[in-house]
């Protein structure tokens, strides 16, 4: 699936973020969100206590619905070491320019498993680029998480909040404008 690149009618955001870290796999671990280019950017840097052979990845994205309920809408598991050698890059375009995305920014990070011990792992000004997402999003806040896993153990847990916004006003839960026609 390609999607048309186009200036996206719409404006995608980071709101706030938690994270903890394993001590018995992690050395040092910080994470921030910092103002950069009219986003809140992610910057990260990591060392491992240990060399990483093997990695899940469990990804997912929730809202809240009208009602209160939480709505999951996407929940994943995938094989790290898979994602870093790109064996998912033809079954998810949003995860395939994501990680481009982060292979631009952090050089050192491996084309495959494992991740060396001692070894600053740095990610620097990510920001949710809108060309990055489907043509169409509606206006909604999620929350998504990335953990971590080597085993049964974890190594990171990190909870982003964020925001999808209309850049021409506010639309409804239906799609329908304000009413003044924005």
């Amino acid at each position: 699936m390609n999607f048309i690149s186009t200036a996206r009618p719409f404006i995608m955001d980071f709101d706030s973020l938690n994270y903890e870290f394993n001590p018995r796999f992690v050395k040092s671990m910080n994470f921030k969100l910092i103002p950069y280019d009219q986003h809140n950017a992610v910057n990260v840097s990591i060392f491992f206590r240990r060399i990483i052979n093997s990695m899940r990845i469990i990804h997912w994205v929730t809202t809240v619905k009208a009602n209160g309920e939480i709505w999951k809408i996407y929940n994943v598991t995938v094989n790290g070491c898979d994602i870093i050698a790109d064996q998912y890059a033809k079954q998810n375009t949003i995860t395939e320019a994501v990680i481009k995305k982060i292979r631009e920014k952090v050089p050192q990070l491996p084309r495959k498993c494992p991740f060396t011990k001692d070894t600053e792992f740095s990610l620097i000004n990510f920001y949710l680029d809108e060309e990055m997402m489907p043509v169409y999003l509606p206006n909604i806040k999620f929350e998504t998480a990335f953990n971590m896993y080597t085993k049964n153990d974890y190594l990171i847990k990190i909870m982003l909040n964020a925001h999808v916004e209309s850049k021409k006003g506010q639309r409804s839960a239906n799609g329908t404008r304000n009413k003044n026609g924005i």
